[in-house]
């Protein structure tokens, strides 16, 4: 949550509540939600007004999409503890979840009122603006945050990407906790929103265009809750999958397909690798931008007659583009030159519609490198 959290009086014996919050935090941070979901529990049944067990156990059912069981317990926490910020902030994630837009914008700035000095409130107020569309509210929010603390990590980041004054900022890649705070929330759902929302069909696009043989070493990288993964199985001898985000790593390991499963950034897993046979980027390279750092890495690992095969977002330019969205668009002549620059053979280059979002088509590019 970004801050500490008093505990309570606690009943006498057992494990102490903060002891067993510890551990809580420790699970939920590996993707074992349940498991923090039992700790958490316990340490509320022995501290029945504890802030942390209250708050804490409030935000895992929102992950956990036990959203009414959220705000019931977040309102005891808010009747016990009104002007406690961390409180207010809770509810208002637990009120976005559950689509009270009026309620939760109002919980995250009482609790940036009440908190006049840390970027926590504002951080999350402008994440969940950027969510809802409203990006005039988020270039405020973080421009307050920037006065607040002109070294913040992500803040220059988001601000450029929202108002394309790139000026002074380093956009050529996101800051990697942004992305694994990104998909870690989205880890619940992500699936239902990528296939049913979105009508997402990039994994199933790029196997049928890469048409791959038998028995052969895969990367799947940026592998989520291995969407890609199912569609490469039956053709991968051994099948690695790799992804920054440590819930969807979970979720991935939950299928029971991949050999290997990491959780680091998609460039380490691949600097590891030789001799690869099919190295798969399904929506990735949008949250990495720049990639001539990948296809070196990915050019080496690949064995002779080996393929990369991975979508990008159509760039309007003939570079890399940081979008409003927060997403990179990149130019086909980037892509060719980084093949050329790598000696890789565009085999194949085909425009598709990666995704529906908002009600429009985000248009992209599915490409098919060859080592020859």
């Amino acid at each position: 949550m970004g801050y500490v959290v008093p505990g309570m009086k606690r009943k006498k014996g057992g494990t102490p509540p903060d002891d067993l919050l510890a551990l809580g935090r420790e699970q939920a941070e590996r993707g074992e939600l349940a498991a923090a979901e039992a700790t958490y529990r316990k340490a509320l049944a022995a501290a029945p007004e504890h802030l942390g067990a209250l708050c804490l156990l409030g935000l895992l059912l929102v992950d956990r999409e036990n959203v009414d069981g959220a705000i019931d317990l977040l309102e005891r926490a808010r009747m016990i503890a009104p002007d406690f910020p961390p409180i207010q902030l809770a509810l208002g994630t637990a009120y976005a979840a559950a689509g009270h837009d009026a309620l939760a914008i109002a919980a995250m700035e009482t609790a940036i009122k009440l908190d006049t000095s840390s970027t926590v409130p504002l951080e999350r107020l402008a994440k969940y603006q950027i969510r809802s569309g409203r990006a005039r509210e988020a270039i405020g929010l973080l421009r307050r945050i920037l006065r607040r603390d002109p070294a913040h990590p992500q803040a220059p980041f988001l601000l450029a990407g929202l108002t394309g004054d790139h000026t002074g900022t380093h956009v050529d890649a996101p800051p990697p906790e942004l992305i694994a705070e990104l998909f870690d929330t989205y880890s619940t759902s992500f699936e239902q929103h990528l296939t049913q929302g979105l009508a997402y069909t990039v994994p199933q696009a790029l196997v049928a265009l890469v048409a791959p043989g038998t028995d052969l070493h895969v990367l799947d990288l940026g592998c989520g809750t291995g969407l890609a993964g199912v569609e490469l199985r039956p053709f991968a001898r051994t099948l690695v999958g790799s992804d920054l985000s440590p819930r969807m790593i979970v979720r991935a390991g939950e299928r029971r397909i991949y050999d290997e499963l990491h959780c680091e950034d998609l460039v380490a897993t691949v600097a590891r690798a030789r001799d690869v046979d099919l190295i798969v980027a399904a929506d990735v390279f949008i949250y990495v931008g720049a990639l001539e750092p990948t296809f070196a890495a990915c050019a080496t690992a690949l064995r002779t007659g080996g393929a990369l095969a991975f979508s990008v977002e159509r760039g309007e330019t003939e570079g890399v583009v940081l979008r409003s969205t927060l997403r990179y668009a990149h130019g086909d002549v980037y892509i060719r030159g980084l093949a050329a620059a790598h000696e890789l053979v565009v085999e194949r280059a085909e425009r598709s519609v990666l995704r529906i979002d908002n009600g429009q088509p985000v248009n992209g590019e599915l490409y098919v490198l060859r080592r020859p």
